[in-house]
């Protein structure tokens, strides 16, 4: 990034930019010497394309060691722009819809997959269809992934890599409401320790914020290649159509705000995984088998939040190929499952000997 210098300078370029007819009028020429009226030494000077997902024709400017992109195209009446912003939207409401975010660590194939299966659903359709889709992709050895590497590379998770895996171990045993239970209370604690650098009085729905988009705040440096750009090309407003990982924190951010963490009264789901519907004994629907799956994954997510919310880089944005302790895990989970098939032909032999 630039120093503050550079800042007012490069700030002041971009004015005169902006004082043209069109962005499409200025040139690397006109950006040269407009540099060069400030004092500045040009180092390379470019037109290119710059993003890291879907691009922005941009002037790239470098004096001083330090780099600078002018975009060429308006932060929101480009078409290319309109249209992508518009399919971005559609994208995330039809999450918003099957109450879940746009995934990490699922391929696009899938993804399309399921959305296209749940695009003209209504609701409580689509929670099915979600169901049956992410029964094939959050598989047994998936969840043993999240808990067994993914968990404990982020701080605020690893107090909670022990529950996770006895939950695991336990829902495959039989025990799944109780598993769902002791999992719930992981994410409000997880974020709470991500945004504990800001003190305690921040609410449940400012913790959010705060988490995710300092999280989008560091993908959009990165998008943008580390340089100066206009502060509103920087935003969601704008990137929420151009990079990938921008629409995955904010629909994740939707999530927890509109689903999770929203009020009992405010709640117009059919998943029933909202953190108060829990708390306040509202309703037992939250026991659904889906919401363990969900909850494995939510929990792993926060990790990845965490990594880009201080920049630690210690959750990757790649899935892991599986090594021992998540195979040792996932092989132990299908034991449990089958000895608790076997405990159950057993239970039904010995009720149907006494006539029940």
């Amino acid at each position: 990034m630039a120093s503050t210098n550079l800042d007012s300078d490069f700030l002041a370029i971009w004015l005169r930019a902006l004082n043209q007819p069109s962005l499409d009028n200025v040139t690397p020429s006109l950006v040269g010497a407009w540099a060069t009226e400030r004092h500045l030494a040009v180092e390379e000077l470019e037109e290119r394309a710059v993003g890291a997902f879907e691009t922005t024709r941009s002037i790239v400017l470098k004096v001083n060691g330090a780099r600078a992109c002018f975009p060429k195209v308006t932060a929101a009446g480009d078409p290319a722009w309109q249209k992508r912003r518009v399919g971005a939207d559609r994208t995330a409401a039809i999450w918003e819809k099957m109450e879940w975010f746009l995934p990490l660590w699922v391929a696009n194939g899938q993804l399309q997959a399921l959305l296209k299966a749940v695009d003209e659903s209504p609701k409580e359709r689509a929670i099915q269809i979600f169901d049956y889709h992410t029964s094939t992709i959050y598989t047994l050895a998936f969840q043993a992934v999240c808990i067994a590497q993914i968990m404990p590379r982020a701080h605020s998770l690893r107090d909670f890599c022990p529950l996770a895996r006895e939950a695991y171990l336990a829902f495959y045993s039989g025990y799944r409401a109780s598993s769902i239970a002791a999992l719930i209370p992981a994410i409000e604690g997880a974020l709470s320790r991500i945004v504990a650098d800001a003190g305690g009085n921040l609410t449940m729905p400012d913790k959010v914020d705060r988490a995710v988009s300092r999280a989008i705040e560091r993908a959009a440096r990165l998008h943008f290649e580390d340089m100066w750009v206009p502060r509103q090309y920087l935003t969601t407003e704008y990137l929420l159509g151009q990079d990938e990982r921008v629409l995955i924190f904010e629909t994740f951010r939707r999530w927890l705000r509109s689903s999770f963490f929203c009020n009992t009264d405010e709640y117009d789901g059919t998943s029933w995984l909202n953190r108060h519907l829990f708390a306040h004994a509202t309703t037992s629907s939250w026991q659904q088998p889906l919401n363990f799956r969900k909850l494995i994954v939510a929990i792993a997510t926060m990790g990845a939040i965490e990594s880009w919310h201080d920049g630690s880089g210690q959750v990757s944005l790649f899935f892991p190929s599986m090594n021992d302790d998540s195979t040792l895990l996932w092989h132990q989970a299908m034991l449990r499952a089958e000895l608790h098939g076997l405990a159950n032909s057993i239970e039904e032999k010995h009720y149907h000997k006494y006539g029940r």
